[in-house]
């Protein structure tokens, strides 16, 4: 990633120079070369390089220097809690990195550098920013709150550089951004760096009279060639046996796991310990002292497989990762090109692995479209999956500490004793209670003959989309699994003899067999319940229609209320598709082929006016035989328009620009 030019042709303050020299930084990167000039001419820029790229230095490089050619380290020049330069970062393990890079640098020139995060005694920051500083590297929320305080004074900020800037927006920093810069004079300059493109950005810099330079490094890739990545095709029991054997194989493995949940990035944790892996999880529930901790150990390799959520997949610069393994695929695309790039840093090689379980399908598609090729698929043997593994930890939700086996069904016991009179067979009296709480029944309280878990020999859990059980009578069995599955259609249960029983009396008498109970995949009439629930809980006035037009199952919104699902770039549709999907696929085994599609009606008129548009402009370019570029659009919106010109023998459509949000121009073929 080094270019041949050195620091000393950059025309930078000699001890600037001699300082970079001293911690090893003789040459700049590429992106430096390229944004170094632009910010020390007092440019607004957006500068876009992959992951690894050296952009931390992209910028504090020429801050620094700015400070030393305007003599703003003197203590005389800088009032009470006012800053000169603001670095924004969306995670508190960023802004601990980009501080430490600042002081690494200018610490010998009396830089005053001050980080700013969530988890710390703000007391104690409000007495850092009493006596001024020169750079204050902050997260959006910690400075927000200051700044109302009249802690910090950004009246003579002289520039705001926006570190990872897609992730800042893409996390919801939004309104936090725009309330910061209207704090700064309009004569700031502006710095953004990202490794993704992100429509929100720009228009926020568009909005605050900000027209930056764009500077990209190798555009048409936003990969690392020193990284080679691959893709494990498993299901969800194999994921385990998989990542303890490619750990085993590496002796000198230093590795990041990402999972895309905090309850799983414990359990992976504290598995890969129970096997005597040196792991940790790291995810955002943990206390800001443990997780600063956490990585301290990991940096010194005390740790050497760091278990984590997307909080550290951004920007964190740790050396020698040898390993990223993508526990789950991740469902925001943009993520899979930060979290590889945690490996193949500063030149160096690197691996990284995704696991991809069939619930996991689903994203990849996206990943592909931003990345610009597929990702070659391993191939996997028996003896690619370790044989012998402890079992599956346990995991509290709400405290992500290890709950024994036994303590956690007593728990679940207790809490449930409370309604054992209602969910019961018999009354306390010896009555038939015929209140129809199938749904509610306690199974664990059954005859353990009757009721008998299915257990697979590689995974203590059990698979929650099939009901086994031992009885003499099928229609029990049956009123059990509509229990169990918490449905009330019993048509749509397939009941098979799981395993033949002997007769009660050696010759007759009732066979007792054992069942295996499944759902059919009638997809209408599993979710149709389960949307009427949702929409009566919710209390929006909407109707939901499930139908089946093979190989995709739709569900359509309609009703008063139905724009509240398209707000925000269909946030809450996309959460409602999210909750379907799981919901299926934990009750019924689901065709690779068959997709979900979760429409709403006001999408569906969304849908006819864009076709209208496309019609509209179609004619504009056959009458001026001039190309017509239409506004950005998402994946979805531009999948409308390409399709509808696909078999056009005059128009054709292109995609234009980065990212999920792109432009489509329309031309003469």
């Amino acid at each position: 990633m080094e270019t041949t030019k050195e620091f000393k042709e950059y025309q930078l303050s000699e001890k600037l120079v001699e300082g970079l020299n001293n911690i090893g930084f003789s040459k700049a990167s590429e992106i430096q070369n390229l944004t170094i000039d632009p910010i020390l001419s007092g440019k607004d820029i957006f500068a876009q390089a992959e992951t690894g790229s050296g952009k931390t230095g992209s910028f504090a490089i020429p801050i620094i220097e700015m400070l030393l050619r305007n003599n703003l380290l003197d203590e005389a020049t800088q009032k009470e809690r006012t800053v000169q330069y603001l670095v924004l970062s969306p995670t508190r393990e960023l802004a601990q990195q980009t501080h430490k890079v600042f002081n690494q640098i200018g610490h010998a020139f009396g830089v005053r550098a001050v980080c700013l995060i969530g988890g710390e005694s703000i007391d104690k920051q409000k007495e850092l920013l009493d006596n001024g500083t020169n750079i204050l590297v902050a997260t959006p929320g910690r400075l927000c709150d200051l700044t109302k305080q009249k802690a910090v004074n950004l009246d003579d900020c002289q520039g705001v550089v926006f570190d990872e800037a897609d992730r800042l927006f893409d996390m919801g920093f939004k309104k936090d951004i725009e309330f910061i810069l209207s704090k700064t004079p309009k004569t700031r300059q502006l710095i953004m760096v990202s490794a993704t493109s992100n429509m929100d950005v720009l228009n926020t810099a568009y909005k605050f009279n900000s027209h930056p330079v764009e500077l990209k490094l190798n555009e048409d890739s936003l990969l690392v060639d020193n990284i080679d990545h691959s893709l494990a095709m498993l299901s969800s029991n194999e994921k385990m046996p998989l990542l303890v054997n490619l750990l085993k194989r590496d002796e000198d493995v230093y590795a990041i796991i990402f999972c895309n949940t905090q309850v799983q990035t414990h359990v992976v944790a504290h598995w890969l310990n129970d096997m005597g892996f040196k792991a940790k999880p790291i995810s955002g529930r943990l206390a800001q002292n443990k997780r600063t901790r956490l990585m301290e150990e990991f940096r010194s390799k005390k740790t050497t497989i760091l278990v984590c959520t997307d909080v550290a997949a951004r920007g964190l610069d740790i050396k020698d990762v040898n390993l990223v393994i993508n526990y789950d695929i991740p469902q925001d695309a943009a993520n899979y090109v930060h979290r590889i790039g945690r490996t193949g840093r500063a030149g160096k090689n690197g691996k990284a692995i995704s696991f991809c379980a069939h619930e996991d399908c689903e994203f990849l598609d996206a990943i592909y479209e931003l990345i610009g090729t597929k990702i070659t698929k391993m191939d996997l043997k028996n003896e690619d999956f370790e044989a012998q593994l402890t079992p599956r930890p346990y995991i509290d939700s709400k405290t992500l500490k290890v709950v024994d086996k036994s303590q956690r069904h007593q728990k679940n016991d207790n809490r449930k004793g409370n309604k054992s009179n209602m969910n019961s067979k018999y009354s306390k009296d010896g009555k038939s209670n015929n209140r129809n709480n199938v749904k509610t029944e306690k199974f664990k309280e059954l005859d353990p003959i009757l009721y008998r878990p299915h257990f697979k020999s590689e995974d203590p859990t059990p698979d929650t989309r099939e009901f086994i059980m031992t009885s003499d009578d099928q229609n029990q069995v049956l009123e059990r699994a509509l229990g169990y599955f918490q449905i009330e259609d019993k048509s749509i249960l397939k009941c098979e003899v799981f395993k033949k029983g002997r007769p009660k009396f050696f010759f007759f008498g009732p066979r007792k067999d054992t069942y295996k109970v499944t759902i059919e995949p009638v997809y209408k009439r599993i979710l149709t319940p389960f949307l009427i629930e949702i929409i009566k809980y919710s209390r929006m006035n909407l109707f939901a229609k499930v139908f089946f037009d093979e190989p995709v199952v739709k569900i359509q919104f309609s009703g008063s209320d139905d724009r509240l699902l398209t707000r925000n770039n269909n946030e809450l549709l996309y959460s409602l598709e999210h909750l379907i999907k799981v919901y299926l696929y934990k009750k019924v085994r689901v065709p690779s082929n068959i997709k979900i599609q979760v429409r709403c009606q006001g999408a569906k008129n969304q849908e006819k006016g864009l076709i209208d548009l496309v019609k509209k402009m179609r004619k504009k370019v056959v009458d001026t035989k001039k190309p017509v570029m239409l506004k950005s659009l998402n994946p979805a919106d531009r999948r409308i328009v390409h399709q509808q010109l696909s078999n056009d023998d005059l128009v054709q459509s292109k995609s234009h620009g980065e990212g999920r949000f792109k432009k489509i121009e329309l031309s003469l073929r």
